[in-house]
């Protein structure tokens, strides 16, 4: 399982489903009730009680993409194309599972819900509903005390989720995650001849290039009247020059080991030149050892694997103790789900 959605934070976002349009189960209010749609344990989910999370799920996209949306076809890591329809559909079986297992992992982690919080969970069941039609009841079999177990049932996966997370403890560094902006103003000695294709130069052409850096860097750092290197890029004519913000590791992998730690010695604003990489020549500013809001958001960036990793093993953990032979083809009845449509199906001729 890749991520955890709280469906009751998701619901309230989204708000009343008052566009039902696009779905189509062909089936009464009493019809719904009763279509197994997969089991889990041994508990069943019906038709009914999906319905609520693919309305939802439903306006979310159109909303965002357009209802065109659900014909796109995406390829998998396979090569195989499918569309955003078949994909949603069989994500929000995964969805409503990972709400089961985590629910019934609740007195274990000793969650239930407040008094308050059922109040307010009723009163938000209550305005979902209040945005049905007859025909949209009639269609989908939807009733406010379903509703209402859907929100709760979220609102308690959620409180599970914030447990697992907290036992978990899954932090990141700022060390681990050190973002560091230099400006590279680089001098290549290799001349592109066609797409992908490098020519080196000759060692005529490379002492040419290397005067060339040491006159830019002596520029640079000069007393009086120093030059931007930015500017310096654009007076020697250095297209290739720019920015970059990077880890340690990726600056080992881009210059080696030696000149990395060599701009890692250097402190914010400082110079350093001429050096050599396999790629040429280069003047290096440190702009930021530390650059804070790039570090920032890699760590947020490393926390969300890593705590998406960890819940992953323990849900398929949970997932094992609830059912240890759950799978989808085996628990999931694909004609019941298939009664579930995001785009209209053609008459047949």
């Amino acid at each position: 399982m890749q991520r955890i959605r709280t469906w009751a934070a998701a619901l309230l976002c989204i708000g009343i489903l008052a566009l039902l349009g696009g779905c189509k189960s062909d089936l009464s209010n009493e019809a719904t009730e009763k279509v197994e749609v997969f089991t889990i344990g041994r508990q069943s989910v019906y038709l009914n009680e999906v319905w609520i999370y693919a309305k939802t799920i439903q306006q979310e996209y159109e909303r965002n993409y357009g209802s065109g949306i659900w014909s796109v076809e995406l390829l998998n890591e396979n090569g195989d194309a499918r569309t955003v329809e078949t994909i949603t559909r069989e994500d929000i079986i995964e969805e409503i599972l990972q709400v089961k297992v985590l629910v019934y992992k609740a007195d274990s982690f000793g969650v239930a819900l407040t008094q308050e919080e059922k109040d307010q969970i009723q009163q938000q069941a209550g305005a979902f509903i209040s945005g049905l039609t007859d025909a949209d009841i009639a269609e989908t079999g939807i009733t406010i005390e379903l509703a209402i177990q859907v929100y709760e049932e979220n609102a308690i996966a959620g409180k599970v989720y914030e447990r697992i997370m907290r036992e978990g403890n899954v932090e990141v560094s700022d060390e681990q995650c050190r973002q560091t902006k230099v400006y590279d103003l680089y001098f290549p000695t290799y001349l592109e001849v066609g797409e992908g294709d490098f020519v080196a130069l000759t060692e005529e052409e490379k002492a040419t290039q290397y005067n060339t850096a040491s006159e830019a860097y002596n520029r640079i750092t000069a007393t009086e009247d120093p030059l931007n290197i930015e500017t310096a890029a654009y007076d020697y004519g250095c297209r290739n020059s720019d920015f970059h913000t990077m880890s340690y590791d990726e600056y080992v992998d881009q210059y080696g080991q030696e000149l990395t730690d060599q701009i890692y010695a250097l402190k914010d604003g400082d110079y350093l030149g001429v050096v050599e990489s396999k790629y040429g020549y280069h003047v290096f500013q440190m702009i930021a050892i530390t650059d804070a809001e790039a570090t920032q958001d890699k760590k947020k960036s490393m926390e969300f694997d890593l705590q998406r990793e960890y819940f992953a093993q323990v849900y398929q953990d949970y997932l094992k103790e609830m059912d240890s032979s759950w799978k989808f083809s085996k628990n999931v009845n694909e004609d019941a789900w298939n009664l579930i449509r995001f785009t209209q199906i053609p008459a047949e001729e």
